[in-house]
């Protein structure tokens, strides 16, 4: 009798497989979608709900990307496909939640406040394409595919163990960040694809946790502090970005804007780097 149907040759269990633990931990994100999403509709302003479809939705696309061989790729791409839509608009809104915060007390004068008036319209029009896509059905679309994805069992030659599994998703997103991690410090695009690769490392592990050894759960506080260090880098840039393109702003106020994000991009580099190589 193989492990895959019955007790092992010794008398003891079969090890368990990575099946059943991925279909049940994408069934818990999607019942935290179910809790999240009402709380936007309910109330537009409640930022915290923004910010847990943002990580249920995160964490549900990185499982799904982990679990390609479980589930075959294209299948797995489609339902991947189909949240990120949602995934992109809430995105672009978080973005612009973060602006003002970042360029405060960057520059002084009526002018920059009149920008950020306007850009918090912006930021009104986002948040309202955000439930608008929740409205007509958007997310409701992609927990439909995701659901029909698990209806079928997984195939049994695709059925790994789980702690084999676990192991090998945990240490490929570690070579991930390990390839990205020489990136040039003003390479704004490699920084932030710096930070999704740690992020990837840390819902691997939190997602896995249950199955993995010691030395694999030993990388989640590292990860967490890097990715949380290149999204603060990441905020600066946006801010820098945003200013250079900024129109109907004395040149004098940009470039007093653009010396303070300067200054604070280096002052986070430098706190990234001290921790990064102490």
């Amino acid at each position: 009798m193989s492990h895959a149907h019955g007790p092992a040759g010794n008398g003891s269990p079969a090890p368990p497989k990575a099946g059943a633990y991925v279909v049940a931990k994408l069934r818990e994100l999607d019942a935290a979608l179910t809790e999240t999403a009402p709380r936007l509709l309910a109330n537009a302003d409640d930022d915290e709900a923004v910010h847990d479809l943002r990580v249920a939705i995160r964490r549900m696309r990185t499982l799904l990307k982990m679990s390609r061989g479980l589930f075959g790729t294209w299948h797995t791409d489609v339902v991947r496909a189909a949240f990120a839509d949602v995934m992109r608009a809430t995105g672009e809104l978080r973005d612009e939640e973060v602006l003002e915060e970042t360029l405060e007390g960057t520059a002084r004068g009526p002018e920059l406040e009149e920008w950020l008036r306007v850009r918090k319209t912006r930021e009104a029009k986002l948040r309202q394409n955000v439930i608008a896509r929740i409205q007509r059905g958007d997310l409701d679309r992609a927990r439909l595919m995701l659901k029909a994805l698990l209806v079928f069992p997984v195939e049994p030659e695709r059925n790994v163990d789980l702690a084999r599994f676990a192991r090998r998703t945990v240490e490929r997103a570690r070579r991930r960040v390990e390839k990205k991690r020489d990136v040039d410090i003003s390479d704004v695009e490699g920084l932030h694809e710096l930070r999704i690769a740690y992020k990837e490392l840390r819902y691997s592990i939190e997602l896995l946790a249950d199955a993995l050894p010691i030395d694999a759960r030993a990388q989640l506080e590292p990860a967490t502090v890097f990715q949380k260090r290149l999204g603060e880098l990441h905020d600066v840039d946006v801010a820098i970005e945003a200013m250079q393109s900024a129109k109907g702003l004395p040149l004098a106020t940009r470039q007093e804007a653009l010396a303070s994000l300067a200054a604070l991009r280096n002052k986070r580099l430098n706190k990234y780097l001290r921790e990064l190589d102490p």
